[in-house]
């Protein structure tokens, strides 16, 4: 008779905020440990729409950080303080673009490499620019995809029409309406992160389970580098969803390793104990399983939900429209 038995990594599974699907698959304790009620959640949006926009918050604050050549700590706080920001705050209140613009803005002081307000504004332009004209394309085949709003002429461009758009626009006159727009978004949410999460951001940049994987790897006699960079990776995926508030750093970087030397196949001891309880303690399984499969989900790029919140333009969820929902005056000006 075939095992029931869960392994440590269980594809199957997927129990972070957010998959309804298998809900019912999941263990009482991973149930408990489910954030069943977040202020989303309790002004009525669905787990899998939460999820939709907090992987499209992250995926702005990639990208920004990219493109401001922030170094991966500095993404790494964005990312914790987007996900607290949101543990605290609903998407029927604040829009994951102006959050993920005063993320950036505080983690970049939090980690002392400052960008200034210019630069982090047009950053954010561009990508707007980028996915606004992406509307309507085809998820499955482009980096840049379809949404849920259409925007005047983009879909009669052609890729190459489409990039030079981009690459054409002059930048916003800081003295124009548009800069003035953005601006006023990015110092009223930075003063909404700060009141909502006390002032207190300081402990942030330790907190990251990046900081441990070269720890664990040393001391576990790992010599590929290759399965160090893998497991960093799998650290960066794990900033994409809220296991940072959930979560210690220790059991994220447990998992990272635990998946790349899985793909790399090196077995790792598991007798007396298995390693992960030199770093973690006891009876930590279930919690290792669960960020294994976390963050297993969050790479599936077969996954159109994930593809379109990565990719595409999402319209916010606010009782009044953003400000640079389709509605808006930057939606009809961003060209």
């Amino acid at each position: 008779m075939a095992s029931t038995t869960k392994t440590v990594v269980d594809k199957t599974v997927q129990p972070i905020l957010f998959d309804s699907k298998n809900n019912d698959r999941r263990s009482t304790q991973e149930k408990q440990q489910q954030p069943q009620s977040t202020p989303s959640s309790r002004d009525g949006i669905q787990p899998s729409i939460e999820r939709l926009h907090r992987l499209h918050g992250t995926s702005l604050l990639l990208d920004a950080s990219t493109l401001l050549r922030l170094p991966a700590s500095t993404y790494a706080t964005s990312c914790t303080i987007f996900h607290r920001t949101y543990h605290r705050l609903s998407l029927r209140k604040h829009c994951v673009w102006s959050v993920a613009m005063g993320c950036i803005l505080l983690a970049s002081k939090v980690e002392e490499e400052p960008r200034s307000i210019h630069s982090i504004i047009l950053t954010f332009a561009h990508i707007y620019r980028r996915r606004r004209l992406r509307v309507g394309d085809d998820i499955s085949k482009y980096h840049y995809g379809a949404a849920d709003a259409e925007a005047d002429n983009c879909a009669v461009l052609n890729d190459q029409e489409k990039e030079n758009v981009v690459r054409s626009v002059k930048p916003m006159s800081m003295l124009g309406p548009m800069y003035a727009e953005w601006k006023e978004a990015l110092f009223n949410i930075e003063n909404v992160i700060l009141q909502t999460l006390g002032f207190t951001l300081y402990w942030i940049p330790d907190s990251h389970p990046h900081k441990f994987i070269l720890y664990f790897v040393r001391v576990l006699e790992i010599d590929d580098k290759e399965v160090a960079q893998q497991a960093w990776d799998y650290c960066n995926d794990s900033c994409r969803i809220d296991l940072c508030v959930r979560y210690e750093p220790e059991i994220m970087a447990c998992a990272a390793i635990l998946m790349a030397c899985s793909s790399n196949e090196i077995e790792l001891p598991l007798l007396p104990c298995p390693w992960w309880e030199v770093f973690i303690g006891g009876n930590r399984d279930e919690d290792l399983s669960a960020v294994c499969n976390a963050i297993l989900s969050v790479g599936d790029e077969e996954n159109m939900e994930n593809r379109r919140a990565k990719y595409a333009f999402v319209p916010s969820l606010l009782d009044k429209t953003s400000f640079n929902d389709p509605e808006s005056y930057l939606w009809s000006k961003a060209d």
